[in-house]
């Protein structure tokens, strides 16, 4: 009779695993689109680059103004006689005038600058973006390995159980018993690792978020598992049009060829009005003029004669075009290289997964129901069993970092050509395998 009880026991661990865990308590689930819209609105580090931004398009203004007039009075200490009386003050309006085309080619700069800023700002905002999906997809597979560790804690708990049956009816040795527990204290050890693995890249999710270290983040939810439907030449072309680093370094060519059209305008001189009024006090003659103020308007302009200081100007602009030129060929050419190695990273990771979900999974599954059937039969040993769960449990949980491993490559792809290039919707990543 004891021998019918413990073979219905090892048939009901053997033949309905998924009984065991089948009574989840439902936990709150962290979607990736809500921490991509929370860390976009509240992550210092975006702020600050935004704020970066907005300050320099209040240069704009400022740098296609005129400078400010200058007003000055002077008091004649000793009065100069004149013929219509003694000058007592004198009052003095000026205004310089850049050459035509100074004040319009500085505001182009201060534009262009503005715009690298902004470019800038992009860039910050998509390297956050990243470390957001990175971070998710770990807490994906870290939650996943959680689970499995847990579930194989619980199904080694009960082969311990049944090997101490066999064991007390003479069919199994006490070797088999001290194994499984020495793998259930293997598991638990790991189940450690891993949940202190979790907090860590929790607590770096929740600095991206502005929130405290150990402020809650659910187990993350199943999604779609990503899907790469770009041809290599298309992700070229977009990467050429958006990357926020091949953008900014664009704006800087443009702001240096401004630059230096404006170091050619300091050839010509600026301009300068004047205008003096001059108080006049009551002279001693019977004039009708006696004792009239007088005005006086007046032009200036500066000579740019040091030829020396001008072409070196000249030649500093010039020589910071082709750096900037030189710096986007730089830019692009890494884009592209990496565009490049990520696209193949990804189909890579692409087949990786569907030969865990198509082949590796189930052949694992096959061998460990035989294993399971022998060792009910006496035809396998404790320890081979052991393998046979051992390395579905590895296939599991290597299924699982492969899709974290595909969306990371996505995502590096993704902030490389500066383009989303799938939607990450809360579907299903499981397997019927799993």
């Amino acid at each position: 009779m004891r021998k019918i009880i413990c073979s219905f026991l090892m048939a009901g661990v053997f033949f309905s695993p998924f009984l065991l865990f089948s009574q989840e308590v439902p936990r709150e689930k962290t979607a990736l689109s809500e921490l991509i819209e929370e860390a976009l609105s509240q992550n210092p580090q975006i702020k600050a680059a935004r704020n970066e931004w907005e300050a320099s398009l209040q240069v704009i203004p400022q740098a296609k103004s005129l400078p400010d007039p200058m007003l000055s009075y002077s008091y004649f200490g000793q009065s100069v006689e004149t013929r219509l009386g003694p000058q007592r003050n004198k009052f003095s309006l000026s205004q310089k005038f850049p050459f035509f085309g100074k004040l319009s080619l500085k505001g182009e700069i201060a534009r262009k600058g503005a715009s690298v800023l902004e470019e800038q700002y992009m860039a910050v905002k998509l390297n956050i973006v990243l470390k957001v999906k990175k971070a998710f997809f770990s807490l994906f597979w870290l939650d996943r390995a959680i689970r499995i560790a847990q579930e194989e804690k619980e199904v080694l708990e009960r082969l311990a159980k049944i090997a101490e049956m066999k064991y007390e009816t003479g069919k199994a040795s006490q070797q088999d018993v001290l194994k499984a527990q020495l793998e259930i204290s293997k598991v638990q050890d790991k189940l450690l690792i891993l949940k202190q693995r979790r907090r860590a890249i929790a607590a770096g999710l929740n600095a991206l978020l502005n929130h405290r270290p150990d402020s809650f983040i659910g187990e993350v939810e199943e999604f779609e598992i990503p899907e790469l439907k770009v041809e290599l030449e298309k992700l070229y072309e977009w990467a050429r049009e958006m990357r926020p680093e091949l953008r900014k370094a664009q704006h800087f060519i443009e702001k240096n060829e401004e630059s230096l059209k404006l170091a050619k305008k300091n050839y010509f001189p600026d301009f300068r009005l004047m205008f003096d009024y001059i108080d006049i006090g009551a002279g001693t003659t019977t004039n009708v003029e006696d004792g009239r103020n007088s005005w006086m308007a007046s032009v200036g302009i500066n000579i740019p004669i040091w030829r020396k200081k001008l072409h070196a100007a000249e030649a500093e602009a010039a020589t910071k075009l082709k750096a900037s030129q030189d710096r986007y060929k730089n830019v692009q050419n890494e884009t592209l290289s990496r565009v490049n190695e990520l696209f193949f990273e990804v189909n890579t990771a692409s087949e990786q997964v569907n030969l865990y979900k198509y082949s590796l999974l189930p052949q694992a599954e096959q061998s460990l129901k035989a294993s399971e059937v022998g060792y009910l039969t006496g035809k396998v040993d404790f320890l081979n069993l052991l393998d046979a769960e051992r390395m579905v449990l590895l296939i599991r949980i290597g299924y699982f970092k492969t899709i974290a491993d595909l969306g990371k490559s996505l995502a590096q792809l993704e902030r490389v050509v500066g383009k989303d290039l799938t939607e990450m919707q809360g579907l299903d990543s499981s397997n019927p395998h799993l």
